[in-house]
């Protein structure tokens, strides 16, 4: 008898509906010459949001993962943790990065939090 594996992620077609730019910063002199870090986006995935229980924000509270976002992808090479992710004109940051390459249909999780750079909202 063989044994079926099981996919840790699995999520239709109609959820991956939102769209999110993923890329970095390059450093551009503002109009009065002082230097600001502008997004530049490298490529686009689809995505999926992924809930969180009560129970997983309250254990967030007070670290690095109070007030985040998860956001669902397919696996993506390009993917790593060290990129931005711009979503309706908003930039965030990936406070972690959960990839699965085990299938041909796996799916990345990524943890965001809203970027700020210099106490301004990006």
């Amino acid at each position: 008898m063989a044994t079926s594996r099981t996919v840790p992620y699995s999520y239709q077609p109609y959820q991956m509906r939102y769209t999110a730019e993923f890329g970095s910063f390059n450093t551009v002199d503002n109009d009065m010459g002082i230097p600001m870090p502008t997004f530049v986006s490298q490529f686009k995935l689809h995505y999926a949001r992924v809930s969180q229980t009560i129970s997983q924000k309250y254990e967030a509270l007070g670290t690095d993962f109070e007030n985040t976002q998860i956001l669902a992808v397919r696996h993506d090479k390009r993917m790593t943790d060290k990129l931005a992710v711009r979503i309706d004109g908003k930039v965030y940051s990936i406070v972690d990065l959960s990839a699965h390459d085990d299938t041909y249909l796996s799916y990345d999780l990524i943890t965001i939090k809203r970027y700020k750079a210099g106490g301004q909202d990006g």
